[in-house]
């Protein structure tokens, strides 16, 4: 067996090596973090419309069938005639951009609308929305900020 010599050399990482990865690795972190935060956003954005598109379509159905056009109930509760188009566990759930999913019927100087209300997203973020998928304007076209919390889609602007 043989013994460690005093002047053989040990190969291992230094501090200051060790400091230049993780300041590396930490650059790399805050170039990234604002891509995946926009993804983000733009996933939560795409998800909300998507819902939102998929709760108007039933609603036009409900009231089709129905010829009931009163859908509203309250913000997360579903009236017993829409209950048969739309899941409630989705229904009760908070929406992709805030508050909770809710009808319009006959206030707000609209007919029929459906819609995020409570707790939804700053003007700015909700511009962008507008922006994406509707005119850019939200006191304009299908998808509508109608009070200071309520972002809707316009089924019926005129009430019944």
């Amino acid at each position: 067996m043989r013994s460690p010599s005093p002047h053989r050399s040990v190969h291992a990482f230094t501090l200051v090596e060790i400091m230049i990865v993780v300041v590396i690795i930490g650059l790399l972190a805050s170039i990234a973090l604002p891509a995946f935060s926009t993804v983000w956003k733009t996933a939560n954005y795409t998800s909300f419309y998507n819902d939102l598109r998929v709760f108007k379509d039933a609603l036009n159905t409900c009231v089709l069938e129905t010829g009931n056009p009163d859908q509203g109930s309250g913000t997360s509760t579903l009236s017993a005639e829409f209950a048969d188009y739309v899941s409630n566990d989705i229904w009760a759930a908070s929406t992709p951009i805030g508050g909770g999913w809710d009808v319009e019927y006959n206030k707000n100087g609209i007919g029929l609308a459906i819609g995020a209300q409570g707790g939804i997203l700053a003007n700015t973020e909700l511009s962008l929305i507008d922006e994406k998928f509707d005119d850019g304007d939200l006191s304009t076209g299908n998808l509508r900020k109608i009070a200071s919390d309520r972002y809707y889609w316009i089924i019926q602007a005129n009430p019944f």
